[in-house]
């Protein structure tokens, strides 16, 4: 009670000087904010020493096969002169140097019909119009264009429909380019150009960059709804503008202080980090509350002093308490391997410190300056503690009923990453993607098997007959396959149509050839000993069907043989990478739940002073854990990498109503008067704040709604559903562990 004398006399002698020294020091950090950007790569959920992503940036960084920008094309027919055109133009505006692979532009390679037309067209002259003009152009002759076509019957379903309506350009872009910039070109192109056709811009990196954007803006709607929300709570509650002044100020400089920090310290945020802003917003307010309404009832007390001492010191030690368990909660998620999760518990934790820290300086600061005073009771609420006193016993039977009801449904769980799901609906970018994937066979993400030979190894058509096997396998086991072997297959079909061309092809070397042309395309290096399949998967599989269709093709490359000392790796890439994240989500929880049990167990035990109280204490948490599993079985909510993070959650606020409830019912017992009859007091007083706190927080995740994001949506509804279990068991099973005999 000693820190809490000194405080209470600092506050309640300088509560206007306090309040402009914390204004301007908050101020001060909270510019840093602008330093805060978003990232939406989903690699960044794993560690970068996980073999999954080393081979994944090997492969990268050898064919740049990672980054693409697709342009979407939809007409009425795509072979018309004046759209090829409109393609050739917005291709050459990009691709300003077109043999430099990279090196000036950032553009690896482009393919589209509208380049192969003009390769063909390039052709010189051959007997059965099996060549060209000799023009490096795309020509305006129907004809001559459906004959080019016809050459290009390999590429359907790659670069456009059979019913020609549909087509795309791919543009793989090197390591050093300039991905935002190049985006913009593009889209900056299509505007200027596209007048027969309409043009869309898709692809993961547009895709990714979309959703940046629209996260942000994201933050924009949900902050000022959370906040009305939040506020509309606080004056249902309180009836007076005094009580929402009081109850929201605090919280919104903690908001300030907590992304100025991470502006400074860690400004790379993800999509988790508008689950941040709303639970910040729902969980900050509830310190507040909770010291405002003790300040209230203290109102018998004249001496200012000695007011906020007892506030600070009783229901101030009690706050401290679920701030400190709260901090554990989210810092639990500091030890997990997905370094997202990290930054969401470490943003999270100081969000919380700084919410107490607000509260406990400026609650006090306020109640004074406005001299907030609160007297009415609740009458209805004051029935409804007695009945549950009354009840307690057979409200505990109803609780363990569906804690064992929940465990035997554990199985059912469902584990689940699906990338589309994090991204905002109605974005053109994410549509055009899943039309693409539909359309074209190929998924939103790209995957790859690295293939290694000998030093020309690529050259010998035993090579490429066995990787061209692999492929068909690859197509059999339900996966789209694209390598090498697949354009010699193309060009070999053109040889055989002509002796001559058949007679040169022995010669040694016309592989080479062959080779040098096709790798512009980035699929083979300088030395013809290393290669990839391109793999990739329909746009919304299930992580559950990625897994079985990965295991197949991993099994297909080390059970295939390639001559020339042929290796195959194992698949990598962004499928791969959900895959992985998927199996490590429930290990993750696990460990996460664990240590943030054991770390609120102990402080709970210090915090009370006694092993059987800090035990009890922390029994309502455990039921809600339990019900868990039951919950998302019957929201049908599988468990993701936004919503995995709920269990730490639940154990940071859910003790916080076992805390206040505890605390307040032992100050009672202090005072002479039953267990029986202090549980009851404790409800009627400390439970109607919490009803408070748990509304606020619900309020504002409510607002993520606000957002087309269906996995935000999901764990909105998981931590609501949890917050009101924390409730439900603070009320039906603390009532009657604080009869025990083990409460003194």
């Amino acid at each position: 009670m000693k820190i809490a004398h000194s405080l209470a006399k600092i506050l309640v002698k300088r509560p206007k000087t306090i309040l402009l020294v914390y204004t301007i020091i908050t101020i001060i950090i909270g510019l840093q904010v602008r330093n805060v950007y978003m990232q939406s790569d989903l690699t960044t959920f794993l560690p970068q020493n996980d073999p999954t992503v080393q081979l994944w940036n090997k492969i990268n960084q050898e064919f740049q096969i990672g980054s693409t920008i697709i342009i979407y094309i939809e007409a009425d027919d795509i072979r018309d002169p004046y759209i090829l055109h409109e393609m050739d133009r917005v291709t050459t505006k990009i691709n300003t140097y077109e043999l430099d692979k990279g090196k000036t532009d950032g553009i690896f390679s482009v393919s589209s019909i509208a380049q192969l037309i003009k390769e063909e067209n390039a052709k010189p002259a051959l007997p059965e119009g099996l060549g060209g003009t000799g023009k490096y152009e795309i020509p305006d002759d129907p004809a001559l264009i459906n004959t080019y076509m016809a050459r290009l019957q390999s590429r359907q379903g790659v670069l456009f429909l059979n019913s020609y309506k549909v087509a795309v350009i791919i543009f793989q872009l090197s390591d050093n380019a300039e991905f935002l910039q190049i985006l913009k070109n593009v889209k900056d192109a299509i505007v200027k150009e596209a007048r027969y056709s309409t043009m869309t811009v898709t692809g993961s990196l547009a895709m990714q960059q979309a959703m940046k954007e629209q996260t942000l803006q994201s933050l924009t709607i949900v902050f000022p709804l959370a906040a009305i929300g939040v506020a509309c709570v606080l004056l249902f509650f309180h009836r007076t503008l005094k009580g929402l002044i009081i109850g929201f100020l605090p919280l919104g400089y903690a908001l300030l202080l907590t992304f100025g920090v991470l502006g400074i310290i860690q400004p790379e945020l993800t999509i988790l980090s508008i689950a941040v802003a709303a639970l910040l917003l729902g969980l900050g307010v509830d310190y507040s509350i909770y010291l405002a309404n003790r300040f209230a009832e203290e109102h018998t007390v004249e001496d200012k002093i000695e007011r906020v001492e007892r506030t600070l010191g009783l229901t101030g030690k009690a706050v401290f308490m679920c701030a400190f368990t709260t901090i554990i909660g989210f810092g639990s998620l500091m030890t997990s391997n997905m370094p997202p999760m990290v930054t969401f518990g470490f943003g999270c934790a100081i969000g919380i410190m700084f919410a107490f820290i607000s509260a406990t300086i400026l609650v006090p600061c306020l109640c004074l300056v406005l001299h907030f005073e609160k007297h009415e009771t609740m009458h209805q609420w004051k029935r409804f503690a007695k009945f549950l006193v009354d009840y307690r016993k057979k409200l505990f039977a109803v609780a363990c009923f569906f804690v064992v009801l929940s465990i035997i449904v554990l199985p059912q769980v469902k584990t689940d990453v699906n990338y589309l799901d994090m991204a905002p609906q109605g974005i053109p970018e994410v549509e055009k993607l899943l039309e693409y994937s539909k359309n074209f066979g190929g998924g939103t993400n790209f995957n790859a098997l690295y293939i290694e030979t000998d030093r020309q190894g690529l050259t010998y058509p035993e090579v490429i007959e066995a990787i061209y096997t692999m492929e068909e396998e690859i197509r059999a086991a339900g996966g789209s396959a694209y390598s090498i072997a697949d354009e010699i297959k193309k060009i070999n079909d053109v040889l055989e149509r002509s002796k001559i061309i058949e007679k040169i092809s022995e010669l040694i070397g016309v592989n080479t050839i062959i080779l040098d042309k096709i790798a512009k395309k980035g699929i083979v290096d300088d030395q013809y000993s290393k290669t990839i399949i391109v793999v990739s998967f329909p746009a919304g599989t299930s992580v559950g069907t990625l897994e079985k269709l990965i295991t197949a093709i991993d099994e297909i490359a080390q059970s295939a043989i390639i001559p020339q000392n042929g290796r195959v790796s194992v698949l990598a890439g962004q499928d791969v990478v959900s895959v992985e994240i998927n199996k490590q989500i429930m290990s993750s929880q696990a460990t996460s739940l664990l240590i943030a049990l054991l770390l609120v167990l102990a402080c709970l035990i210090i915090g009370f002073n006694s092993i059987g109280i800090g035990l009890l204490s922390l029994i309502p948490v455990l039921v809600v854990i339990a019900w868990e599993p039951g919950a998302l079985v019957m929201l049908d909510i599988p468990l993701s990498i936004v919503n995995i993070t709920v269990a730490s959650i639940m154990i940071g606020t859910g003790i916080d109503y076992s805390i206040q409830t505890t605390q307040r019912v032992r100050e009672e017992i202090a005072k002479g008067v039953s267990k029986t009859e202090a549980v009851r007091i404790t409800i009627e007083t400390t439970g109607w704040s919490l009803v408070g706190a748990a509304t606020t927080t619900s309020v504002a995740l409510l607002a993520t709604f606000a957002v087309n994001i269906p996995s935000l949506h999901q764990f909105s509804i998981v931590v609501i559903t949890l917050i009101g279990f924390s409730f439900i068991a603070s009320l039906c099973v603390l009532p009657l562990l604080l009869t025990s005999r083990f409460i003194k």
